[in-house]
């Protein structure tokens, strides 16, 4: 599935960049790959950071990502990083156009990528017998429910995340027929993603995995979400201001 959600949001990206911005769809697709691979090694990275005791004592499972362990956030950030090493290095690629494009494509990506995290039964939800459309898993060897969730109802998180993308494709589609200038769509995937993101987590039930703080209360991709979000408004007022000094200008 993260080889299928790549495929997917690679093509749409060598598509959509092709036709707005007549960038080269192989050089597009190159980018594409390199983050594909910055992206898994964040979210390993990301994933150790917050269990460094187990892999301290096994330093190779750090390559065993077909037993769990990606967490998105960390991904996102590696990505964000090396973008904005290479873009401002290469001018053709038109930099803010292009991450508007790449925030759409990810989308996609989150669309598809989160099948896998249903299929396999990672990011499962919180015991709810009342929720019309609560799911069970059932108990075979590669599930990663625990037995106290097994056949249980549960909130189906990982369809949430999967929804989750969607609704941000269709957000960012809409808002881009506006043409709202470079860099718009980018931010405000950030600050979408950063609430949707915060609010799904209230429904999950898998804390070991994804570490919680403060006494259990919030989980560390509510906590991350705090400077996301706030990074994307800063960055979304600033690229606001600047579009409308530009059209006083």
């Amino acid at each position: 599935f993260i080889v299928l959600a790549f495929l997917v949001a690679s093509w749409y990206a060598r598509r959509r960049a092709a036709k707005q911005l007549g960038l080269d769809k192989e050089r597009v697709f190159s980018v594409c790959f390199t983050l594909l691979f910055i992206g898994l090694l964040g979210a390993r990275m990301a994933y150790v950071f917050l269990k460094y005791e187990e892999f301290a004592a096994r330093p190779m499972s750090f390559l065993e990502i077909w037993n769990g362990g990606l967490v998105w956030y960390g991904g996102l950030i590696a990505c964000l990083l090396w973008l904005s090493w290479y873009l401002p290095r290469k001018p053709e690629m038109k930099g803010w156009a292009f991450l508007d494009v790449l925030a759409i494509a990810a989308c996609l990506a989150i669309l598809v990528g989160r099948q896998a995290s249903f299929l396999s039964g990672e990011n499962y939800g919180k015991i709810a017998p009342d929720l019309a459309w609560a799911v069970t898993f059932p108990p075979v060897a590669y599930t990663q429910v625990p037995g106290s969730h097994i056949g249980q109802p549960l909130h189906p998180t990982q369809l949430y995340h999967a929804l989750h993308g969607l609704v941000l494709f269709g957000i960012l589609l809409l808002v881009a027929k506006r043409k709202p200038g470079a860099g718009a769509l980018t931010v405000l995937f950030l600050v979408l993603y950063a609430i949707g993101r915060a609010v799904i987590e209230i429904w999950r039930d898998d804390d070991v995995a994804r570490g919680m703080v403060f006494g259990g209360r919030v989980s560390t991709s509510q906590l991350i979400s705090i400077p996301v979000f706030f990074l994307g408004l800063a960055l979304l007022l600033s690229r606001w201001h600047k579009r409308g000094a530009a059209q006083a200008a």
